[in-house]
């Protein structure tokens, strides 16, 4: 009699399809993975490729090419639906808050070693089957002028966009989405707080700092809790200060313009789309257990369709930040010392030629610059207020006035241990 001898491939195969057979029957994963002797992520990657591929899927791989022309379209029409369902009934962690759509479901698909048909394609799929969600139309903004002087990213850990979000839950609580990208590689920072506070913010600013790295500058709306400029003229915020304090730059942007920060503003409603809606939290502890799976979704598994499908985490993966240093304290019982450094507000001019910023107002020639954009920056060591114009977009811009701008509060330097290496936002004409 011939003996048959098992290979390691085909143990591991019998290892798969005995998970599975314990997870149908209704056991725990905690369970499977001790009496199978395997790791929680293997059991997830199992129970992925058998929701995606069913039994085939526990399959072990061949080293033959993975694309098959002659796959048929109902193998790959089955492989559409079930990925779709297995992101709409959360039951896979890492994909409990992923968005519903093509983009999604190709990536999936190459995740499982599948060659993804057209999003067209996965489109029509989706809708033959009754999957295809309405999205609720979004009105149209205010378009920003010509001039508006956008800074130039080209690097990461350059700009960081921060915005926050409110919410209610159901009882009555509320609640604080606090966001925070990388706006050249996309990488987020995401907390839910009960309350927006100076304290609250300094100290998610603060955790941000020290995962993410030190930009060169923050992007934001005018908060008062982050402005301070309800509190009289030239005073500067406890945010702000803070800022200054590490050597990053702070980025107004006008008023009541919420498309001057479009890629937060998007995330934003990715934000409420995947997270949000999709599961009703008890309380914001719940929330906040939730949300590393959306921020983990949004790091390694969301492709980007402005950077070509990849996910965050491939846009820049050599990239080491500059991080903020753990022995680094936030003691807000005392004020922040004022430090040297650069305060940017963009402004839109009005047709008296005026333009305000902390409380204060400043006339230019509204001959020339009536309707127009610019950005006004205070220069803090040097006590002056500059104002720039950008023509167009992404052009040089150059420095139309200035301003004397005194400060009566003692400016302390930059300590050097903030010291780094400064991308270049808006390059000057000379």
């Amino acid at each position: 009699m011939n003996e048959v001898k098992t290979t390691a491939a085909d143990q591991d195969e019998l290892l798969r399809q005995a998970a599975i057979n314990r997870y149908l029957r209704g056991e725990k994963p905690a369970r499977i993975c001790k009496v199978l002797g395997r790791s929680r992520r293997w059991f997830y990657t199992t129970l992925q490729h058998y929701r995606q591929a069913g039994r085939a899927g526990l399959r072990t791989q061949s080293r033959a090419p993975h694309h098959v022309h002659n796959r048929t379209p109902n193998e790959m029409e089955a492989a559409i639906v079930r990925v779709r369902q297995t992101i709409a009934t959360g039951q896979d962690p890492e994909l409990r808050y992923a968005s519903l759509g093509a983009d999604t479901i190709a990536f999936e698909l190459k995740q499982a070693q599948l060659s993804p048909p057209h999003r067209a394609t996965i489109n029509r799929v989706l809708k033959r089957h009754g999957l295809v969600q309405a999205r609720p139309r979004r009105s149209e903004c205010f378009k920003l002028p010509d001039d508006y002087p956008w800074p130039q990213v080209t690097a990461p850990n350059a700009v960081h966009l921060f915005d926050f979000v409110s919410r209610t839950l159901s009882g009555g609580e509320r609640c604080y989405g606090y966001h925070l990208l990388d706006q050249a590689r996309r990488w987020p920072f995401l907390r839910v707080e009960t309350t927006k506070t100076v304290e609250t913010v300094s100290l998610f600013l603060v955790g941000s700092w020290r995962q993410v790295g030190l930009p060169t500058a923050l992007y934001l709306d005018n908060d008062i809790v982050w402005n301070g400029g309800g509190r009289g003229q030239r005073v500067f915020s406890t945010i702000v200060r803070l800022c200054l304090l590490v050597g990053v730059e702070v980025i107004f942007t006008p008023p009541y313009t919420p498309q001057a920060n479009p890629v937060i503003e998007s995330f934003n409603d990715v934000w409420s789309d995947n997270f949000w809606q999709r599961t009703q939290f008890h309380n914001v502890a719940h929330a906040q257990d939730e949300l590393p799976l959306f921020e983990h979704y949004c790091r390694h598994r969301r492709p980007l369709a402005d950077h070509a499908g990849q996910t965050a985490d491939h846009i820049v993966p050599d990239f080491v930040p500059m991080c903020l240093p753990a022995s680094f304290q936030l003691d807000l019982s005392q004020p922040v010392p004022l430090t040297a450094g650069y305060v940017h507000f963009i402004r839109f001019v009005s047709g008296e030629g005026a333009f305000s910023i902390l409380n204060e107002r400043w006339l230019l020639d509204k001959t020339r610059w009536a309707g127009r954009t610019i950005r006004a920056t205070i220069d803090l060591a040097a006590q002056q207020l500059k104002v720039y114009h950008q023509p167009v977009k992404y052009q040089k811009c150059q420095m139309i006035t200035q301003f004397d701008y005194p400060l009566e509060e003692e400016l302390q330097p930059l300590a050097s241990t903030y010291h780094r290496p400064r991308a270049v936002l808006w390059p000057e004409k000379h």
